[in-house]
């Protein structure tokens, strides 16, 4: 589980042929959609000219003091505006006439990916900062993401799941439900689908449209946010306010209907971002999203408005989170350095269509390269044929078979750099021709190609010279972006046991504690060291979907449910889930806890958080590095840090694993010999006992606020520090 990819075959029709008229301020897909309509390709209109037209949703940079006549005067349906970049429904008819209007300065989409709790909180330190049995709820509650709403996009949402309810398990935390593939449409004005407000209201829709299908969401939401309901598999923060949109994936597309799949684009994940925290300022409370998605990034200017919208979105209070992917084991990368002549690696897939982006920093020498029997066929492509073509295009014949190949060009928006894109497409599954080497050529270059997990690289005897394959490279958007806080997995359950009692062991290359082969390292595309930050992320026990449970039985997933339970005559499920998919929402969790305290946090306070207090599983590694990024979270460390405790050389940087004191109200009872000092956030001592066993002492004088309460005694189990707030 990772993001969501729709099929290409689906989203674009092949371009053979002759091209149309070439237009700079239009993405490559948005191009096709513009040359498929004009070509008469498949009909995005209604046939009934009673209905409005369908709609392509996509983001588009113009002059803010010129948009509203120029949407009036394209037909198009304005949804969100940030500065100067607009996300737009637009008539695909009128794509071409739009993109030669001055006020215009780029259209951007490309299409959606797919998709990427009870010892968790333990593991990453976040459990004592929600003990009640330290500060009780009437006292002002401990850390469990009151007052923060977590906002989570994702698929297969139970909306009557008992862990979504409050404390009592009678009223539901969410708040606010998109669900963009609703075809309940009356009066909403969103892209897509519709919303439905008030926690009645949404518990009443009971699942999202594809929540028969698809029970992602409800595992990702239940660790960022699930209460637990009598069980040891609380979330992380329990009491925070909840705000869902469920999106579309590759596996949703047999729920929409074929005219409005140029509607799911990644300018309407954007809306669904916008609308997370739009429901969070009117609630007026501080909110962190959660996106356990991705897709492999491109390294042109197909995505450049995307990452600029979620950087405007970012900000104190309003922080993004998602997951970086489980690409870890596949070669998606090599590099060409600067001196070495030349450098390959061989095409892996098994699909009939391959693509693969190409980053260059002087001119261009490309071969393509079919080794059938001991000879070798090859098609050369160099800068020079961009001089008289907009795309090289050319034809591979390998036996009785056919590769065609294209090469297009673009300017990347991260470096100084050219951008190529390679597009290989056979007669038949490319796995099943003889080998296809693609190979860099020019030892004054350095080049760096990229393919993706569906469109691989690896090495083979064909030819030994072209194995420079790695698995590096393959952070996913929109974790790749500034804004966002990418998250990788680490390995802590190797194994469980499920509900028919069967133990199921996943310990094969796995280590306790650290990174999960899986998941993608970086560095990202864009040159960005990622991913930030590691959590917990194999065999994850979380809330499953009743209605997915239901529907699909003897689903293979089925195998993971640790526990089926009743509740208000349905059957419910935990499961055991694996991926960066799980991490994304424990990282999400901990920063809704850390903004309870400190409500204006931003993404640059989390880094800075990350960077001093984060655990280095693998200490012969420099951190930040491309597998770890800053290492694990720590979520109490970094509380600590936060608030600006930490330096109190007296207070513990960690828990108690069992608490030596009991509070009720204002008094304090040792379970153990202990001395107890309490310490305000100025890192004042303002109080200090020695107690035996059994002894008392009160602290009802301490004015409302968050302390620090040191505990020693002799035994390290019971020696630490908690933070109450009172």
């Amino acid at each position: 589980m990772g993001r969501r990819q729709f099929i290409l075959a689906i989203l674009f029709a092949a371009v053979v042929g002759g091209q149309a008229t070439d237009n700079s301020k239009l993405s490559a897909y948005i191009r096709e959609i513009a040359q498929r309509k004009e070509a008469g390709g498949r009909r995005l209109e209604s046939g009934d000219r009673r209905q409005p037209p369908r709609l392509l949703t996509a983001f588009v940079r113009i002059d803010p003091l010129k948009a509203d006549d120029v949407w009036r005067a394209y037909g198009c349906k304005p949804y969100a505006a940030v500065g100067d970049i607009a996300i737009v429904g637009i008539p695909p008819g009128s794509l071409n006439a739009l993109s030669d209007h001055p006020a215009i300065r780029r259209i951007e989409a490309s299409p959606s990916g797919r998709a990427t709790m009870d010892t968790t909180s333990v593991i990453v330190g976040a459990a004592m900062l929600y003990s009640q049995s330290v500060v009780p709820r009437q006292l002002g509650g401990p850390f469990t993401g009151d007052g923060v709403v977590v906002g989570v996009m994702d698929i297969g949402f139970d909306l009557t799941h008992p862990t979504f309810l409050d404390a009592t398990a009678t009223t539901s935390r969410i708040g606010a439900f998109w669900d963009q593939l609703s075809r309940d449409t009356v009066d909403s004005q969103l892209a897509v689908g519709r919303d439905f407000v008030g926690y009645d209201i949404v518990r009443a829709q009971q699942h999202s449209a594809d929540g028969l299908i698809q029970t992602h969401g409800t595992h990702t939401l239940g660790i960022a946010a699930g209460s637990g309901y009598r069980s040891p598999y609380r979330g992380i923060a329990p009491d925070a306010d909840i705000c869902l949109v469920s999106n579309a994936v590759s596996d949703d597309i047999v729920l929409i209907d074929s005219a409005d799949i140029d509607k799911y684009t990644t300018a309407t994940d954007a809306l669904g971002f916008k609308y997370i925290f739009d429901y969070a300022d009117r609630q007026g409370k501080p909110c962190v999203a959660s996106f356990s998605e991705g897709y492999p990034p491109l390294l042109n200017q197909e995505d450049s408005l995307y990452a600029a919208f979620l950087d405007s979105l970012s900000g104190p209070g309003r922080i993004i989170v998602a997951s970086a992917g489980n690409e870890g084991f596949a070669q998606t990368y090599f590099c060409k350095p600067v001196g070495q002549p030349a450098a390959g690696a061989f095409v892996k897939t098994e699909s009939k269509t391959a693509s693969y982006r190409i980053k260059n920093s002087a001119s261009l020498q490309l071969t393509v390269c079919a080794y059938a029997g001991a000879t070798a066929d090859a098609l050369q492509f160099t800068s020079k044929g961009f001089l008289t073509d907009s795309v090289l295009t050319d034809t591979l014949f390998v036996g009785g078979d056919t590769c065609a190949v294209s090469v297009d060009r673009h300017p990347s928006t991260f470096t100084a750099d050219t951008v190529y894109a390679v597009q290989l497409t056979a007669n038949r599954q490319l796995s099943s021709l003889p080998p296809l080497a693609i190979v860099v050529e020019g030892a004054d270059n350095r080049t760096e190609v990229y393919g993706s997990s569906s469109s691989g690289l690896g090495s083979h005897n064909a030819d030994p010279r072209w194995n420079a394959a790695e698995s590096s490279h393959n952070i996913h958007a929109p974790a790749c972006y500034p804004a966002v806080i990418s998250v990788g997995a680490t390995a802590h359950r190797l194994g469980f046991t499920n509900y028919k009692g069967k133990y199921r062991d996943f310990s094969e290359g796995r280590q306790t504690g650290k990174r999960s082969p899986y998941s993608s390292s970086g560095p990202a595309m864009n040159g960005l060291l990622k991913p930030d930050v590691m959590a917990p992320g194999d065999n994850i026990i979380s809330s499953y979907s009743s209605f997915y449970l239901e529907n699909k039985p003897e689903a293979g997933d089925i195998k993971s449910d640790v526990g089926h339970f009743e509740f208000e005559g349905r059957t419910y499920a935990w499961n055991a889930n694996t991926g960066t998919s799980m991490a994304a929402p424990v990282v999400a969790g901990i920063i809704a806890l850390w903004l309870q305290a400190k409500p204006d946090l931003t993404r640059e306070d989390v880094i800075d958080a990350f960077s001093h207090t984060c655990r280095h599983p693998d200490e012969t590694l420099d951190y930040p590095n491309s597998e770890y990024g800053y290492g694990e979270i720590d979520a109490y460390r970094g509380l600590l840090y936060l608030l600006g405790i930490d330096g109190i050389q007296e207070l513990s940087r960690h828990q108690p694993v069992q608490m030596p004191f009991r509070q009720e109200g204002a008094v304090v009872t040792a379970d153990t010999h202990l001395t107890l000092s309490i310490y305000d956030l100025k890192g004042r001592r303002l109080h200090r006992s020695v107690l035996a066993s059994g002894e008392q002492t009160d602290i009802g004088s301490l004015p409302p606020g968050i302390y620090a309460i040191q505990a020693t005694t002799d035994s390290p189990a019971t020696t630490g520090s908690i933070l109450i707030r009172y």
